[in-house]
């Protein structure tokens, strides 16, 4: 390797690491704030970085939370296809698979949940771009990997299962995040119909989802 390539390697290195540096700050912060209302500033300083530097690599604060959720996805991804490659793999294990992950990661609801709103408003094409072609390449993987467990599936109906369940899992969020306004209202007895259990609803509705493609490859409970 000539000394410029060799600069140029280090060069790319360590813009990955700063890179990897902000989003991983971003997570934490995000711990610590689900709302995400920490400044870009308040993302610098905890990255170790100036506030410029930043914006070297993301335009807006968006663009990192929108790194961050392309990230967390495909961590969901690994455990999927994970569960997927199992002896005795079924709709169940797959699920109960993703959910364990989740329970360990519950900034990825709220998230997931803002990102609409995040790509209508402060992201720029590019990023939007980028975050959607990384994820169809993934998931046309991970959903023929759902079709050889499931055979009767059509291509690309593993990927629509896959896009599904994600569909369902923010709605569900954004119907049991209760806003704060209306939290003591909701205490009423006679709107106990719009309390849930996140975690049994999501649990129950994901399976029926799964079951149902399940039963249609021949794997499935009778």
């Amino acid at each position: 390797m000539t000394r410029s390539q060799l600069k140029r390697a280090l060069g790319a290195a360590e813009k990955s690491e700063r890179r990897a540096a902000i989003v991983g700050a971003a997570e934490e912060l995000l711990h610590r704030d689900p709302a995400a209302r920490f400044s870009v500033e308040a993302l610098a300083r905890r990255a170790g970085l100036a506030k410029g530097t930043v914006y070297l690599y993301f335009r807006t604060r968006e663009e990192v939370l929108l790194a961050l959720h392309e990230q967390q996805l495909h961590a969901l991804f690994d455990v999927l296809a994970r569960a997927l490659e199992r002896p005795r793999a079924d709709a169940r294990s797959v699920v109960r698979a993703g959910l364990r992950h989740h329970a360990g990661h519950p900034e990825f609801y709220p998230l997931a949940g803002r990102c609409r709103t995040m790509l209508d408003t402060n992201i720029g094409a590019d990023a939007a771009l980028a975050f959607h072609l990384g994820l169809a390449e993934r998931l046309a993987t991970l959903g023929a990997r759902v079709e050889k467990l499931y055979p009767a599936l059509r291509p690309g109906e593993g990927a629509a299962l896959l896009i599904n369940s994600y569909a369902l899992i923010i709605g569900l969020w954004q119907q049991a995040d209760i806003p704060v306004v209306s939290r003591k209202a909701m205490q009423r007895p006679d709107l106990e119909v719009f309390r849930m259990d996140f975690d049994t609803q999501l649990e129950r509705a994901l399976l029926d989802l799964w079951q149902a493609a399940e039963r249609r490859g021949g794997r499935g409970q009778p």
